[in-house]
């Protein structure tokens, strides 16, 4: 693999060579801001900028341990469905030895004793907040992050709605999902079709008449209870997590080159 230059750094951060070298050897802070102090130095834990004497320390610095960071789930559908994927997930990884730290919130921002933190259905804004605080990985699941710095996964919804066409016809169901936290990914969602309904706990008994598309596995549950025609094209499955251990072991080992987005068929 090609190594990335000083030259590659500044480029990626959007600054110059000189700005790159004076933050890297701590001098002259008065030449740039704390921002573009922790843009460049995102970029070089994430690509392993060797010869700098904070990457190195970065590179070898390993814990074994990985924070999961789900929000403050209210809703009882979306406690379901957390549950569902954290299932499958933490089976995956602590079978290859991670020590698995579980937050709904992290008193201190600032993460040191972790080797990434992977963040689940979390809102783009608190994902930012959390990135400027730390040089460890982050990647986003379930949470579009309009930055190609980080790693993010989530569901190929027009792939869902294509198994939905072949199913019952073009326009002729409804995609319907369970509510979630980050706004990006909605909006993105929303745009591909236009029968989308976002369900929360007391949207229950709004659940649309006809025939049903969903990713959910508590609404499918639901969908049967209220004699709707179902289409479930599960969301938590082992592609999934091995699509987030796939781009984890991409992000903990500096690999170049690679898209940070990665939508799950």
């Amino acid at each position: 693999m090609e190594k990335i230059t000083i030259k590659d750094v500044a480029r990626l951060a959007g600054v110059s060579v000189a700005t790159v070298s004076y933050i890297i050897n701590g001098k002259h802070e008065e030449r740039y801001t704390q921002d573009t102090k922790r843009k460049v130095l995102q970029i070089v834990n994430l690509y392993g900028f060797q010869p700098s004497r904070l990457a190195q320390s970065f590179a070898l610095s390993t814990s074994r341990s990985v924070i999961i960071l789900t929000g403050k789930h209210e809703s009882i559908l979306q406690k379901a469905e957390s549950y569902d994927f954290l299932r499958l997930f933490c089976k995956t990884f602590e079978r290859l030895g991670y020590n698995l730290i579980m937050r709904t919130h992290l008193e201190n921002t600032r993460i040191d004793t972790a080797d990434a933190i992977i963040c689940v259905g979390m809102e783009e804004d608190g994902f930012r907040r959390l990135a400027q605080e730390n040089y460890v990985p982050l990647l986003s699941v379930d949470g579009k992050i309009n930055d190609e710095l980080f790693f993010q996964i989530y569901q190929d919804f027009n792939h869902v709605l294509k198994e939905g066409e072949k199913a019952f016809g073009k326009d002729n169901f409804s995609l319907v999902l369970v509510d979630m936290y980050n706004q990006t990914l909605k909006d993105e969602i929303s745009a591909l079709y236009d029968k989308i309904v976002f369900i929360a706990d007391d949207d229950v008994s709004k659940l649309p008449k006809g025939n049903i598309v969903t990713v959910n596995s508590s609404l499918k549950s639901l969908g049967v209870r209220y004699n709707s025609q179902i289409m479930f094209v599960p969301a938590n499955t082992q592609a999934r997590v091995d699509a987030i251990l796939d781009c984890f072991n991409k992000a903990t080992e500096r690999v170049q080159g690679t898209t940070h987005t990665v939508r799950v068929k």
